[in-house]
């Protein structure tokens, strides 16, 4: 009989572990640059060069990281979107109460989608979209599209456990995301408002969870 021989995890030497930290670190420069260009020229108006010159990096490593402009945008919709959801992916969610966990998750999006940042790329695709159709489009698969189809996942798994009653969990998805936009969103996109302060945010999100879950028992 012989035995099975067992490989250990290969550990990573201190230089790559530092060449994995500097790439990373150029990675960030790139976002922060490029979010930073678009917000304040547009995406037409934006050019490579103006990225280069804001993050003092090289034209060969941009292409190597985004492949352009274009994922240059996506990255930046990815990221937010990524860390939005995060805690909806969290272990044990599934378990907790849905009115915790919409509350929670509702103030974490508001929250998000009302940061200065957010806000300004909103403008950016709505000025631009009409004339540049992949760019609206783009935004919308890697952003509203995700959080709709998270939210619908979410609400299939909670009927399937009976703490919901939904036949059509995408479109409670598409309705929920509603309810929360809402009115502070559109307010706060034509300048008519201020950003709403985070106790304001919680009080408007447990309110809305409440209704929302009232047809959802």
């Amino acid at each position: 009989m012989t035995a099975l021989s067992m490989t250990a995890p290969r550990i990573a030497e201190p230089a790559e572990t530092a060449a994995h930290s500097r790439l990373e670190a150029r990675r960030r420069a790139f976002l922060n640059a490029a979010n930073a260009a678009f917000l304040q020229k547009g995406y037409a108006n934006t050019t490579l060069g103006d990225i280069i010159a804001r993050s003092g990096g090289s034209r060969q490593t941009l292409y190597a990281l985004f492949g352009g402009k274009q994922g240059l945008f996506e990255a930046i919709i990815s990221e937010v979107n990524a860390e939005l959801f995060r805690p909806l992916r969290a272990d044990g969610q599934l378990d907790r109460a849905p009115d915790d966990v919409l509350v929670e998750i509702g103030t974490q999006f508001l929250q998000a989608v009302l940061a200065p940042d957010a806000l300004g790329l909103f403008r950016l695709v709505l000025a631009e979209g009409p004339y540049m159709h992949a760019l609206s489009a783009r935004f919308w698969t890697l952003g509203p599209a995700r959080t709709i189809a998270a939210f619908e996942n979410y609400f299939a798994e909670q009927t399937r456990r009976g703490a919901l009653k939904l036949a059509d969990p995408r479109q409670a998805a598409q309705q929920f995301q509603g309810i929360l936009l809402g009115t502070f969103h559109l307010q706060c996109l034509l300048g008519l408002r201020e950003i709403p302060a985070l106790e304001e945010i919680k009080v408007f999100v447990k309110t809305s969870v409440a209704r929302f879950l009232d047809g959802s028992r």
